[in-house]
């Protein structure tokens, strides 16, 4: 028989990377849960985490994660039904994948809804849509917002819609350095501004329109979608953001669209083929938040 209460703690030591913070979120020392983590890797007579900065998952790690998740979404099943059964304080939990992107538009209100109907606390984990798929896979979430359009293993996926992306610059730095039009050698010359040395998205748009390709450009690192509006504002880069979120901007005049070009990024939502009530009320709550606000993917 499995120990859940040694799974739980090993679990929180992957989710959090680190003893200390798993140690207070299960109200613990941080010596009881590094106890709990040896004896259950004793039993399994592997490593179950990679002890580095930050703590990782080995592969057995990440299966034991993928059936923890499981196994909770069941518990939480099993709490609406027989309430005497649910955790002290009332709040199931869930652990979705979403970009920064989708955070500051469509996803916003996520959470708040799966917290108002499905008591939940929400956990997010933000990373690149290009990456998102990779926590699903090693069962760090229940369901993430990915590109791909093809399931894993173990998942199902599901259209979201498109986010559409447009180049912004403030009036000052249009005139400082696109003078004579927005072109490779101009882009060279001057700033623009990525989420992190994965920004597939800068560098597809910077590729499909200008053929540059990473490192040919000077660029600021800021992993925040409105600190890319903002830096764009303060005339210091351009950025290829979201429509929605230089709406304001552009109605304003803060911000400009040196060029006409977009791009159309297709979202998709993956998520664990487990069969649990629960699981699919998240599931229809993101899907109906996406279908307010994405135009629909065609063909």
């Amino acid at each position: 028989m499995l120990d859940y209460k040694l799974i739980q703690a090993c679990a929180e030591v992957i989710r959090f990377g680190s003893f200390e913070k798993a140690a207070r979120a299960l109200g613990l020392t941080q010596s009881a849960v590094s106890q709990r983590v040896k004896l259950l890797e004793e039993r399994f007579g592997q490593p179950l985490i990679v002890r580095s900065k930050p703590i990782a998952a080995t592969a057995a790690g990440q299966r034991l994660l993928a059936h923890y998740q499981s196994v909770r979404l069941l518990e939480q099943d099993l709490g609406d039904e027989l309430p005497d059964l649910q955790a002290e304080g009332g709040f199931g939990e869930v652990t979705l994948a979403v970009n920064a992107d989708s955070l500051a538009t469509w996803f916003a209100n996520v959470p708040k809804v799966l917290f108002e109907k499905l008591g939940l606390l929400v956990h997010l984990v933000v990373e690149d849509e290009s990456l998102n798929h990779q926590s699903l896979q090693e069962g760090n979430v229940l369901g993430a917002v990915s590109l791909r359009d093809t399931p894993i293993q173990g998942c199902r996926v599901r259209s979201l819609g498109l986010m559409r992306y447009v180049m912004v610059v403030s009036p000052a730095f249009n005139e400082r350095y696109f003078r004579n039009g927005v072109t490779a050698d101009a882009l060279k010359a001057c700033p623009a501004v990525n989420f992190s040395e994965h920004d597939e998205l800068q560098n597809q748009f910077l590729h499909q329109y200008f053929g540059l390709n990473p490192g040919e450009f000077p660029a600021h690192t800021v992993p925040s979608s409105q600190g890319f509006v903002t830096l764009a504002e303060q005339g210091v880069a351009y950025a290829v953001v979201e429509q929605h979120q230089a709406e304001e901007a552009l109605k304003s005049g803060k911000l400009i669209r040196p060029c006409p070009y977009e791009i159309d990024r297709p979202l998709y939502w993956h998520h664990k083929t487990i069969n649990s009530r629960l699981l699919d009320q998240v599931n229809e709550i993101v899907l109906a938040e996406a279908r307010r606000h994405l135009p629909e993917i065609t063909a």
